[in-house]
Order: structure tokens, then C-alpha cells, then sequence
């Protein structure tokens, strides 16, 4: 793909720097760097050392600038310049949609969690934190990790093993992300005041695959806040519980625990809000 023998200027290469840049929307120092990597060449006017490119060669231009926005690095591009064959660009070019779908599906899921997060907080930011209420919820899936040993098991930091082979299976293979997260208490438990977690999960958004992310069982679900202004979080799970028998409501899943903020300041003050969450019908 070699643009021209820069020996002998024909009338096609009469753009100068400025103006070739200008067409391609570029700048003078990206053209002398792949000028430089001997990407692109011009034509150099032996008697006074000035470059002049072709009309013709502003498809090359964008060809390499397109490969550059796809992650291809110039030692990559340098060898579809000069091997322009068919077995020369396509392993590279399909080698590089398969690194921007995998990137696509983790912005995806990126996006997902965080308009989850923002579900949560936008939509339910005028209920009063401590309070039960009936309401309909997105299509949520979650994915769970059990906690194998459950007595004891009050506070994150007596999951802390869990948690971490939750954030493990969770990056395995094909990144997930892992907000927003809590635990989950077993309905027979919660029912009987015996607040030990029972799993550790991930909520999200995007569609459940039936191998690790799994629907939730209902649209429907008694939610209520709590934050580091309330002192006991069993007032809350007393609350629901009672809120659950007063409207005849049938629980179809566990309580589950979502964690939206969690945070130490550098005087350990600490800040935190979640959503307790257990579905009906």
C-alpha cells in the first residue's frame, strides 16, 4: 500500500501540509508522526524539502485513524499499510471488533449498575428512611454467592471471605460489575427475627442469563430505607415484616440487603445508605 515513489512528483500531490490537514481534520504533528512511522508519506520536493500529500490520500488517512480509535497501535497499522492484502487486514480488523463488542458489553453493564444506583436513590429520595411502602420495581436479576457459615454471620465484616469470593466470581471470565451489592437474610429468618446473612449478591439491570444472574421472583416488593442516622437496623426488618402481615402480603423472596453507599471519612466518621428489599405477590 505504498503511496508513491517520492522520487518523482506527479501533478496529484499539489496539497500542502496545512491544507491536507485541514481537509482530514487533523493536525500537522499527527501527519509528521505517521510520516515519520512511514504510514502515511508524502511527496518530498527534493529542491526545497517540502511535503505534499494527495486528494487520494485522505482515505488512507482516515483508514489509519479509524484503526487508531479502534486500539490498534502503529506497529499494528504499519503492517496492514504494507501487507494491504485480504489475509493481511482481516485477522487484525476482526481481532479488534472483538476487543470493542467485549468493551461495548462491560460499558453496557457499567451503565446498567449505575442507572440501578440511581434508581434506587432518584426514585425513592421523598420516602421517609425507616418507613416500609408497597411498590412496583424494575426487572432486577441478581446473582449469589452463599454464605456456607451463617451463624454469626450479622455484619459485613463477618462475610468478609464471602464478599471477597463474591468481587472474585464476579470478574471471572467476562468482567461483571459489581454494584450495586449487599446480602440477602433467609425469609424464614428475617420472619423469625434471626437477622444472619445467608448470601451475598450483585442487582442489576441487564437481562438474566439463567446461569449466574437470576430474576427476581416479583415486580412487586416492600421496600424501606436505612441510613447511619438510624441507629437499629432490626427496627427496619421488624417494620417490614410487620408491614407484610398487616396488608396480607405474600413474601416470595428473601430480604435482600442493597448496599448504595458505604463510606469512612478521614475521621472514620461513617456514612452509609441502603435499601431493604423482599418481594411479593
Amino acid at each position: 500500500m505504498k503511496e508513491h515513489d517520492s522520487g518523482s512528483r506527479n501533478y496529484e500531490y499539489s496539497l500542502t501540509v496545512g491544507r491536507f490537514a485541514k481537509l482530514c481534520g487533523t493536525t500537522r504533528d499527527t501527519l509528521r508522526h505517521y510520516y515519520e512511522q512511514g504510514i502515511l508519506t508524502p511527496y518530498v520536493d527534493p529542491e526545497n524539502g517540502y511535503h505534499y500529500y494527495s486528494t487520494s490520500q485522505i482515505s488512507s488517512f482516515y483508514f489509519i485513524s479509524t484503526m487508531r480509535q479502534a486500539g490498534c497501535s502503529i506497529k499494528e497499522i504499519s503492517g496492514m499499510v504494507h501487507d494491504a492484502s485480504r489475509d493481511g487486514l482481516v485477522p487484525v480488523i476482526n481481532a479488534k471488533i472483538a476487543d470493542l463488542e467485549r468493551e461495548r458489553r462491560l460499558l453496557d453493564k457499567k451503565i446498567s449498575a449505575l442507572k440501578l444506583g440511581a434508581w434506587f436513590t432518584e426514585n425513592y429520595a421523598h420516602v421517609k428512611p425507616g418507613v416500609p411502602f408497597l411498590s412496583e420495581i424494575p426487572a432486577i436479576s441478581v446473582i449469589e454467592t452463599p454464605i456456607h457459615k451463617r451463624s454469626g454471620a450479622y455484619h459485613s465484616a463477618d462475610i468478609a471471605k464471602e464478599i471477597s469470593l463474591h468481587f472474585s466470581k464476579m470478574s471471572a471470565g467476562e468482567e461483571l460489575v459489581t454494584y450495586p451489592s449487599g446480602a440477602t437474610i433467609a425469609y424464614r429468618d428475617f420472619i423469625s427475627e434471626n437477622y444472619s446473612y445467608n448470601n451475598v449478591i450483585t442487582l442489576s439491570l441487564l437481562p438474566p442469563d439463567h446461569t449466574r444472574f437470576f430474576p427476581l421472583p416479583s415486580r412487586r416488593a416492600v421496600l424501606c430505607s436505612h441510613d447511619h442516622n438510624a441507629t437499629d437496623i432490626d427496627k427496619s426488618y421488624r417494620k417490614i415484616a410487620a408491614y407484610i402481615n398487616r396488608n396480607r402480603l405474600k413474601a416470595c423472596s428473601d430480604l435482600y440487603s442493597v448496599s448504595l453507599i458505604n463510606l469512612y471519612d478521614h475521621e472514620k466518621n461513617h456514612t452509609y445508605y441502603k435499601y431493604l428489599l423482599l418481594c411479593v405477590e
